[in-house]
């Protein structure tokens, strides 16, 4: 390889799907190309990572956000104060408001930015991946008339309630940014169909020669396993958090426990709804509420039946993936891209409401034959299907691809 690349995850907080599936890409990438990679993450997420992996390589993970970076000189966007006085007009103070929100997210991403740009001298980096919020310091790469280093925008977000086709209308928001990387980064790499399509009923107007679908998903399949599963157990695994509906699973449990009490239930997780969770299954003995895992596959390799119930897209799910690789059978919400890896074979699809979900779980419980076909299918389907080295091997292709377009 003659070209350095890098890729940009930013995140903070949860250690969610993305971070476990860019995080073992880089491990991958990091092991072809030691001297060509490099992975710019937040301090949170390089923290985590350090945890989560104790024996991952570092040399090539460069956490992003140092606070020298921050300061300002002349060169750099001057700090100013907005004041809204008694005698603004409503009018004045949305608009001063607008501005204000503005400026504070320009400026954070300025500043990552500036700080990315060292270290892209430094290393020579001639190519950068930002996935999803990753994007955003690179806005300043793509507003440079001549610009000489590649972009790749790994867009993941399946909600687009902030997205529009008329940028200059909505300057102040976030979005502004992503939206402007859509339509200018050399690659834009969906994670799924559904993802492209609902950008594209926005109004948002892309090349046909830019687009690229990720062909599969992975995970670490390593520490997937198949235990004795003796006991029915059901596990649910994910962000607390309105749209993976996970109310909805103790609503089910609570219920189920009633005419089955000896099932058992699993919540792995943390969020939001974590306290919400964690009163609702008060007093339940077999709804076991686990929080934060650092190790989720030990609960799945026990379970059975995995339960997925996102409101708007399941797929391309870490904690299914690393589910079906323990042999689960899943059941999942029929929305989105969800088919793309869900059918008859491995799981049921269901339509997001309580009975259903009921129905669903009490079939597989009283049908064992049923629910062992399924997870047994499941634990092969996602090891040929849903590799690490089938989504490196895509990954690199991009990065080749827009490496041809800088590299003399």
């Amino acid at each position: 390889m003659n070209f350095n690349f890098a890729i940009i995850l930013n995140t903070s907080g949860i250690f969610g799907g993305a971070e476990k599936r860019f995080t073992n890409l880089f491990r991958y990438l990091y092991e072809k190309y030691p001297g060509n990679s490099f992975y710019f993450v937040s301090n949170d997420l390089f923290d985590k990572i350090k945890n989560i992996y104790p024996d991952y390589p570092l040399d090539n993970v460069i956490p992003i956000g140092k606070k020298e970076f921050y300061s300002v000189n002349k060169k750099s966007v001057k700090h100013s104060s907005i004041k809204i006085s008694r005698h603004n007009s409503t009018t004045d103070i949305f608009f001063l408001r607008k501005l204000y929100r503005w400026m504070k997210s320009y400026k954070k991403q300025y500043f990552l930015y500036r700080e990315i740009d060292k270290y892209r001298k430094e290393y020579k980096i001639n190519v950068f991946m930002g996935v999803y919020s990753g994007i955003l310091p690179l806005y300043f790469y793509l507003k440079k008339r001549k610009r000489k280093i590649g972009i790749i925008f790994s867009d993941m977000d399946s909600w687009f309630d902030d997205v529009y086709s008329d940028m200059r209308k909505y300057w102040y928001k976030t979005y502004n940014s992503f939206n402007y990387a859509l339509e200018n980064a050399d690659i834009v790499d969906f994670l799924s169909p559904f993802i492209l399509d609902g950008v594209k009923k926005k109004g948002i107007t892309i090349p046909e020669e830019k687009i690229s679908i990720t062909p599969c998903s992975f995970t670490d399949y390593s520490k997937c396993k198949i235990g004795n599963k003796r006991e029915f157990q059901i596990a649910f695994s994910g962000r607390l958090e309105g749209d993976k509906n996970p109310l909805l699973f103790v609503e089910a449990a609570r219920l189920l426990l009633q005419k089955y009490p000896d099932l058992i239930f699993h919540i792995i997780g943390e969020g939001r709804l974590g306290s919400n969770i964690r009163e609702k299954v008060e007093g339940f003995d077999n709804i076991i509420y686990h929080g934060f895992h650092i190790s989720p596959t030990d609960i799945l390799a026990e379970s059975s039946v995995f339960v997925s119930i996102q409101s708007t897209n399941n797929y391309p799910s870490q904690s299914v993936l690393e589910a079906m690789a323990c042999g689960n059978a899943i059941i999942a919400t029929d929305v989105g891209d969800t088919r793309m890896f869900i059918n008859k074979n491995n799981g049921i699809l269901i339509n997001l409401e309580l009975n259903e979900l009921v129905n669903a779980i009490g079939s597989l419980y009283l049908d064992k034959i049923l629910r062992e076909r399924l997870g047994k299918y499941a634990f092969s389907y996602v090891r040929e299907k849903h590799s690490l080295e089938k989504s490196a091997e895509y990954y690199i292709t991009l990065f080749n691809k827009t490496s041809l377009r800088y590299i003399d």
